[in-house]
């Protein structure tokens, strides 16, 4: 007999329609259980979001006033040297506020005091240089008052410095600060700011590309709120234009008779620090007093300065000691104080010694706090005198703060600054 004889094909066939009818409900079954399953999960989903919602309403952060907040995230912004060493970067403040949550994005956004800082470096190794423009202009966007850091550099594309130096400029009515490290390239669009800086309160220029040649920078003569200004020069001193007889503070390096002439004008000055410089001799003929009625904070890179000057109101003082002249240090601080009849409250001592420090303190009882800074010359043994000097309770009993700290370079082991 055959093997197709054997097979009973009505009955094989009945089973495959009758599994084939059970398959098909069971599909049917599975799609109904997915459909509804689904619908459980999308339900699920939805009572969740709307779950944390409601208990987001109870987090203090969501009650937090939203002014409380933008103080908060004020402190959060990197420091100017920070903001120097990491260059242009999302991952921080203000930029990363903007991706935490929908609320954290309306408050950074609707708090343009967050926004007020802008620093582009052009070194090479500076990550900022990808700043884009479009970046900078959503920057400039979210910000009402700026405050403008650009670094020049003569080792990078010159083109897309001048591009994002233009696109600030277009805003410069709305500056309060400029910090500018200047190059020959950007040099000529500084004309560009004259009689529209109507805001501009401080300025700093440092000015190191040797290739810059200009007699005078006269486009802030017309800055009506200038009060602060900071001038570094590298090779040699070129006049920078300022209505003088507004400054309230001032930091240059300059010959003598330069500082003398700027202060003839700047009478309400606050603050100076007097770096003598360019100078093969420090002495001007004609010795002319200067009284500075309002100054109240001095720095001088050569004691020799303060025989020209009088302050009566002086409060703060600050200057480099010369070791090899210890006592010349001594006689033209005498000089000055007396003369200026004043109370010193601080002073502020470089590269001071054992015996010098102890020897000013023993000579003004007035003084109540003491800053000393010790550089490079220094061994750790003389830093260890100085601290043991200082120790003692009869030098300087009436102190009452007391720091002291190194230099970036020294190799002593205390705190840097």
């Amino acid at each position: 007999m055959s093997h197709q004889k054997i097979l009973n094909w009505p009955f094989i066939h009945s089973v495959v329609s009758e599994t084939s009818t059970r398959l098909a409900r069971l599909d049917n079954e599975i799609s109904n259980l997915r459909e509804k399953l689904k619908q459980l999960e999308d339900g699920r989903a939805a009572l969740f979001s709307y779950r944390t919602q409601n208990t987001a309403i109870l987090s203090p952060l969501q009650r937090m006033p939203p002014e409380v907040l933008s103080e908060i995230f004020s402190w959060t912004l990197p420091s100017n040297s920070d903001t120097l060493s990491i260059g242009f970067d999302m991952a921080h403040a203000p930029w990363v506020l903007t991706r935490i949550s929908s609320s954290w994005r309306a408050a950074c956004l609707s708090t343009p005091s967050l926004w007020s800082r802008i620093v582009i470096d052009n070194a090479p190794s500076d990550p900022s240089r990808n700043y884009s423009r479009a970046l900078i202009e959503a920057h400039i966007h979210r910000a009402q008052k700026l405050h403008v850091h650009f670094y020049g550099s003569s080792e990078t594309d010159s083109d897309r410095q001048i591009q994002k130096f233009v696109l600030l400029s277009k805003h410069s009515s709305r500056w309060e600060e400029l910090s500018l490290g200047l190059t020959s390239e950007i040099l000529p669009l500084l004309n560009a700011l004259r009689d529209r800086i109507p805001l501009l309160k401080r300025l700093w220029i440092k000015w190191y590309d040797r290739r810059a040649t200009v007699q005078s920078l006269d486009c802030f003569r017309t800055a009506p709120s200038l009060v602060d200004l900071g001038v570094s020069h590298k090779r040699n001193f070129v006049p920078i234009i300022v209505p003088m007889q507004q400054l309230a503070r001032y930091n240059l390096n300059a010959s003598l008779q330069r500082h003398l002439a700027i202060l003839r004008l700047a009478q309400n000055v606050v603050e100076a620090h007097i770096h003598v410089d360019f100078d093969d001799e420090i002495w001007v003929e004609k010795k002319e007093i200067l009284c500075l009625p309002h100054l109240r904070r001095v720095f001088v890179s050569h004691p020799e300065a303060l025989d020209y000057l009088e302050a009566p109101s002086l409060e703060g003082l600050g200057f480099w000691v010369l070791p090899e002249v210890n006592d010349a240090n001594i006689v033209h601080l005498e000089s000055f104080l007396g003369r200026s009849e004043c109370s010193l409250q601080k002073l502020c001592l470089r590269a001071s010694d054992a015996h010098t420090t102890a020897q000013i303190l023993g000579k003004f009882p007035s003084l109540a706090e003491l800053a000393v800074t010790v550089d490079e010359s220094h061994s750790q043994e003389d830093f260890d005198l100085l601290m043991s000097t200082l120790s003692l309770p009869e030098v300087g009993p009436q102190l009452r703060s007391l720091f002291v700290a190194s230099e970036e370079g020294s190799s002593i082991d205390a705190p840097r600054c």
